[in-house]
């Protein structure tokens, strides 16, 4: 009877961690970026801007603190949403991004300590106020 007993604890506490597949993750940014019109998108946002060094240094090596992709809907439409943050200074320092799906337009907010906040892209109003929500 003990050894029934055990197995079927054992059983229980196993279950749960087998059972229910996990939700899968989204991408990463630095994961979307290999797709060539994703890394056209996003690199053209800062052409000719003078942006901090570690995001300098994000663009050639995809040194960041990368979160999880999701889907975010604005103004009828769902768009990409990606946030990196500067390593060792992800309170202070983070860009967010949206892409429309397949990576042909893009819009991103930098902020950072103490500075005001700086969009790329030209975002429209909606796309801008999406954004200053998720930071």
């Amino acid at each position: 009877m003990k050894r029934k007993t055990l197995a079927l604890i054992v059983l229980l506490a196993v279950a749960p961690l087998t059972a229910w597949p996990a939700e899968p993750l989204g991408t990463y940014l630095y994961e979307q970026l290999k797709n060539p019109a994703y890394n056209k998108t996003f690199k053209a946002l800062f052409k000719g801007q003078k942006i901090e060094p570690w995001l300098k240094d994000y663009l050639k090596s995809s040194n960041g603190v990368d979160s999880p992709s999701e889907m975010r809907e604005v103004g009828g439409k769902t768009y990409e949403f990606y946030n990196v943050c500067e390593p060792h200074n992800c309170g202070g320092s983070n860009i967010y991004v949206f892409f429309e799906s397949g990576g042909a337009q893009a819009w991103a907010l930098f902020t950072k300590d103490n500075e005001s906040p700086r969009f790329f892209g030209n975002p429209n109003a909606e796309i801008q106020q999406a954004l200053k929500a998720v930071q």
